[in-house]
């Protein structure tokens, strides 16, 4: 009778736990699609406006020059090119396909490449001894955390030079993501919105059973270190989200 009850307890505090994480996961989920909708009215749709605006005034008031009519052509060609951009790492955002073809280190290689194209930043990514089939949950996980690592970094490190390495070893993948930059304080962090996506990623490697640490320090840079089993028993949906 002690040993059921021990037993159902322990399953009522499992349960307990798994609750909470899948709340505060669905909270960080609910902020990144309010950022998207943001993204998407307040940047690209402004911008759009703009430039229809723009192109119809051309059209009632065009320019007598040919240079001046092609010069006025280009710009709002180059304007077109960086809204197509912009949405384009949106939806790989929302959505990352080379993740699901080409697999985790195609993925997280081309998302480096972008992103440093998009911020001028340099991010040296290397990788080694990734098994040539990891799991969806396991790669979306791993990519997922990456996202927002690298975009906290961009947004707030203050540097422009950042690493990233992925490695396989002892049946699972590490992944690693540094900046050299401010640093913060991680508890003062847990209070703003930066915290909300720490509490994102810790969760995320919670529901592979992974293990997340972050070092920071105000002037030294941050460096985040994920370790992943890929044998991870994965109880949770939320985290294909």
């Amino acid at each position: 009778m002690i040993g059921m009850v021990a037993d159902v307890t322990e399953r009522k505090l499992a349960e307990e736990a798994l609750s909470k994480v899948g709340g505060r996961l669905i909270e960080a989920q609910e902020e990144e699609r309010r950022w998207i909708a943001r993204e998407l009215h307040d940047d690209i749709n402004q911008r759009l406006a703009l430039l229809a605006n723009d192109l119809e005034m051309m059209e009632q008031d065009l320019p007598d020059s040919a240079v001046e009519v092609r010069k006025r052509i280009r710009d709002h060609l180059r304007r077109v090119d960086e809204i197509a951009t912009d949405v384009q790492a949106i939806s790989h955002r929302l959505h990352p396909s080379k993740l699901q073809y080409l697999g985790i280190v195609v993925a997280a290689k081309g998302f480096c490449q972008e992103l440093s194209e998009q911020h001028k930043a340099v991010i040296d990514f290397t990788h080694a001894d990734i098994p040539p089939t990891v799991s969806k949950d396991i790669s979306l996980c791993l990519f997922r955390v990456l996202q927002e690592a690298l975009h906290n970094a961009v947004k707030h490190s203050g540097s422009r030079h950042f690493e990233v390495q992925l490695r396989g070893a002892s049946a699972e993948i590490q992944l690693m993501i540094r900046d050299r930059g401010v640093g913060f304080d991680s508890d003062e962090a847990v209070t703003n919105n930066r915290g909300l996506g720490l509490i994102s990623m810790r969760e995320r490697i919670s529901l592979v059973g992974g293990t997340f640490s972050i070092t920071s320090k105000p002037q030294w840079g941050t460096e985040i270190n994920v370790r992943v089993p890929l044998s991870a028993d994965i109880g949770m949906t939320q985290a294909a989200g």
